[in-house]
């Protein structure tokens, strides 16, 4: 457009400055004035051509009104596709006039790397890009050589020292077809789990209505609120050991996600397990996981960061609680499946491992039955969070009689902290504990955030953390099974 408009100009300054000469030499009594007619006929003939030109680039415009008025006046915000000028060396018609495209698709950065279409009628699909990832560091000094698990057996306890690049995350997200029909895509590398790229979550959703949406596929199972917050917000370098030794894990199935009211949010699903992430369905049993998760944010919408990074100026707080019910059954009478793996006793035993109840006697069926509380509040650069754990493990079964057939198992964390430079530098402490029949472990960690640019996509963290004998194993985090030991984690986080 900017192109064709130039040409105009140009070609009505050089037809003014004809028409002055032309008047002030009266060219008319002169025997030139015939040449110079044919040259504004010329000229003519051309500002038509380019006219119409115009005219066909308008007709490519698209405009939308906004309801956001500008000094009392609503304004027009107008939409405007990218028109390319396709031109080349004319070959055998000198007066032939390039070619015009317009572009379907434009390119933007809106919390990450976007493709949009113009018209998402027409042109119905968005890509969106973003990526983050944690660079760690951390060292772990122990204060016993070993521990003994409820089995018998004793394992020892090592000293620790190394770098590691534990998150580094690829999402795909947008819509396809419609714009009620997103999508969902995010890969996985890290250096603590064979040096692999992972499909950690990927699903389809259609949008039932602007209050309810349908997910299909494979993401968290919803269950307790820093599970379901994400890794990159955490408040530490990592979750609570109290948090990551109940949570579940990510699982197959239908998720359904909802409103209710103006401050309430629900989602429900059905999965094929409590933690079944990266199983296939022969090392998985037949029986689907039920949970559901719920919160409200009575003096308006919390967010998603647990500290206060915006240094809100009125209280905001989140109530919520979650629930899973998910029923281990085994193949054969004392062979548990992978799936039942996961459970631990409070000193650390796996629950599946041969004596960890009884004496010869390896457990491979029982129902699970958890249930979460949560609370969160955030106001002027302080902040607080804590969930309160709840698990039953019933029905328990294995190829002989066992001294135990049910079990109770709780725990709890408690965190919190303040900004002493805003958006800038923060501190924090946390106390988290896990308790049951077979023992009772703590955790204490205290540390410091630095957002160098005043921004959550950039942050150095460092933390230490004092353990008195981990019961869960988690490489993520760096807490292995039997940790009884002081932690040290530095990490840089950052994300686009």
């Amino acid at each position: 457009m900017l192109r064709v408009s130039n040409r105009i100009f140009s070609v009505l300054a050089s037809t003014c400055l004809l028409l002055g000469a032309v008047c002030s030499q009266d060219v008319f009594a002169n025997p030139t004035t015939a040449e110079l007619k044919s040259l504004l006929d010329k000229q003519a003939a051309e500002i038509s051509e380019l006219r119409d030109q115009v005219e066909r680039q308008a007709s490519v415009y698209e405009s939308a009104s906004k309801d956001e008025p500008f000094c009392g006046v609503a304004s027009t915000i107008r939409r405007l596709p990218v028109v390319v000028e396709d031109s080349c060396e004319p070959l055998c018609d000198a007066g032939s006039s390039p070619d015009f495209r317009t572009l379907r698709y434009y390119t933007d950065h809106d919390k990450g790397f976007v493709l949009r279409p113009f018209d998402s009628e027409k042109h119905p699909l968005e890509l969106k890009v973003n990526g983050w990832i944690q660079f760690r560091h951390h060292a772990f000094s122990r204060d016993a050589d070993s521990w003994t698990d409820n089995a018998g057996v004793t394992r020892p306890i090592r000293n620790r020292n190394a770098f590691d690049i534990e998150r580094a995350r690829l999402i795909f997200s947008g819509y396809a077809q419609d714009p009620r029909l997103t999508y969902f895509l995010q890969l996985d590398g890290d250096t603590d789990g064979g040096h692999t790229v992972d499909f950690f979550d990927y699903w389809w959703a259609w949008e039932c209505s602007d209050r309810f949406l349908i997910q299909m596929g494979k993401r968290k199972v919803v269950a307790s609120r820093q599970w379901l917050l994400g890794a990159r917000r955490t408040r530490f370098i990592d979750r609570p050991m109290a948090c990551d030794f109940f949570r579940p894990d990510r699982t197959i199935g239908l998720f359904g996600i909802g409103k209710i009211g103006n401050t309430g949010h629900y989602e429900i699903m059905a999965g094929n397990g409590y933690r079944t992430a990266n199983l296939p369905n022969s090392t998985t049993d037949n029986r689907f996981a039920f949970a559901s998760t719920n919160y409200f944010d009575p003096f308006g919408d919390f967010g998603g960061q647990i500290v206060d990074f915006e240094c809100t100026s009125d209280p905001l707080v989140r109530f919520g609680h979650s629930f899973v019910y998910s029923s281990q059954a085994a193949d054969a009478v004392g062979v548990p499946l992978d799936e039942t793996d996961f459970i631990r006793l409070t000193d650390g035993t796996r629950l599946t491992q041969t004596g960890a109840l009884t004496a010869g006697v390896a457990v491979s069926e029982f129902d699970i039955y958890f249930y979460g509380v949560d609370a969160a509040m955030k106001w002027r650069g302080w902040s607080v969070n804590t969930e309160l754990f709840l698990r039953w493990i019933e029905d328990i079964r294995g190829d002989g009689a066992l001294s135990v057939n049910d079990l109770f198992q709780r725990g709890f964390y408690v965190e919190g902290g303040r900004f002493i430079v805003p958006q800038r530098l923060d501190w924090n402490v946390r106390y988290s504990q896990v308790s049951g029949l077979f023992g009772e472990r703590t955790e204490y960690a205290a540390g410091l955030n630095w957002y160098p640019l005043e921004s959550p996509a950039v942050k150095v963290s460092f933390d230490v953390t004092a353990l008195d004998g981990s019961p869960e194993q988690n490489t993520t985090s760096d807490i292995l099974v039997g940790d009884s030991g002081v932690l040290f984690r530095t990490q840089f986080q950052a994300e686009f």
